[in-house]
């Protein structure tokens, strides 16, 4: 417990708004009432904490991030505190809003699940394929290199090659990201991993297997923890709250009021750490965000595919695709 407290998070999950313009199949955040958007104030304040307390990464997200007004604003200023920033669209927004991102997104990703219009538009909820077809020239004329993020189901694994061909004309990554359920149910069968597997030896294409052997070990158990998600992360909601262990099963909202170092050194904080990846809902939990910065955490074979993965997306990246490697990338 002692060590679980001197770690130091390495991700800022800030949800900025809980408003979205899609209706996704595998989210429900569009769903949420009442409607809210994060206060310029509060977002400055929290992202010099996060970053005095240790965290390198800041992902905006939501909702869509792109309908809050002030996303450049956010970003700008984690920039100027020495943050990566990250940021996922559906792109519906972006054409209209891509100059004032103009070198603001580190690590930006496209939202793009199949090579027609008619299956990504049913999966999305909403009629965003044309969108990103048209954000990605923009993205690269306004200093942005975006990666296509093809989140991966049983309907659309054998939909993935139009994209990849997109892709790798535009010469731009693709991430595979299975989908995740936050029961604990895997809802992508074997043979859809595996098909996702052979695409992940394609170049261009990133795929973190560590994702993949959790989900065939059953994912996370009580008795073989490996969720971080209380140490490596710092979630952080529309309305000011600390959201404790993760987002998704919050067992407590910490309203953060007027210090969010009061509240990450708070007895809740320190009761989730301790109990983090051992809750009754932890059985089986495979969330792709915050398994991710929790690999980090843990001296296992998790821990060094999910590294393996990414020094070849960064090799890939920005070494054959000679893009600018984000500043302390590594």
């Amino acid at each position: 417990m002692e060590r679980e407290k001197t770690l130091k998070p390495l991700l800022l999950h800030y949800f900025i708004t809980n408003r979205c313009n899609a209706a996704c199949a595998f989210c429900s955040i569009w769903k949420d009432k009442p409607k809210v958007d994060a206060v310029r104030g509060d977002v400055a304040a929290n992202l010099a904490a996060a970053r005095q307390a240790g965290c390198s990464f800041v992902d905006f997200t939501g909702g869509e991030p792109l309908l809050h007004s002030d996303l450049p604003v956010f970003l700008r200023e984690a920039k100027r505190i020495g943050f990566i920033t990250s940021v996922t669209t559906n792109c519906i927004c972006f054409p209209e809003r891509a100059s004032e991102l103009n070198g603001l997104v580190d690590l930006l990703h496209f939202s793009l699940d199949a090579d027609n219009e008619a299956l990504h538009d049913k999966l999305r909820g909403s009629e965003s394929y044309n969108k990103v077809l048209e954000s990605i020239p923009l993205a690269l004329s306004n200093n942005l290199a975006p990666d296509i993020l093809f989140t991966y189901t049983n309907e659309n694994i054998n939909s993935f090659s139009g994209v990849y061909a997109l892709a790798r004309k535009n010469k731009l990554m693709v991430i595979l990201d299975p989908v995740f359920s936050i029961d604990g149910k895997d809802m992508a069968s074997r043979a859809t991993h595996g098909a996702a597997l052979a695409w992940a030896g394609k170049p261009g294409v990133y795929l973190n297997r560590a994702h993949l052997k959790l989900r065939f070990m059953g994912g996370n158990k009580p008795g073989r923890n490996y969720c971080r998600a209380a140490s490596a992360a710092i979630v952080i909601t529309p309305e000011n709250r600390l959201a404790l262990p993760c987002y998704h099963h919050a067992t407590e909202f910490v309203p953060v009021q007027d210090s969010l170092d009061k509240v990450l050194n708070s007895p809740q904080r320190l009761e989730a750490i301790k109990f983090q990846g051992r809750y009754l809902f932890c059985e089986g939990c495979h969330i792709n965000c915050y398994f991710d910065p929790s690999y980090c955490y843990t001296v296992s074979s998790l821990c060094l595919s999910s590294l393996l993965a990414k020094a070849s997306y960064a090799f890939r990246k920005y070494a054959l695709y000679q893009r600018k490697i984000p500043l302390r990338f590594f």
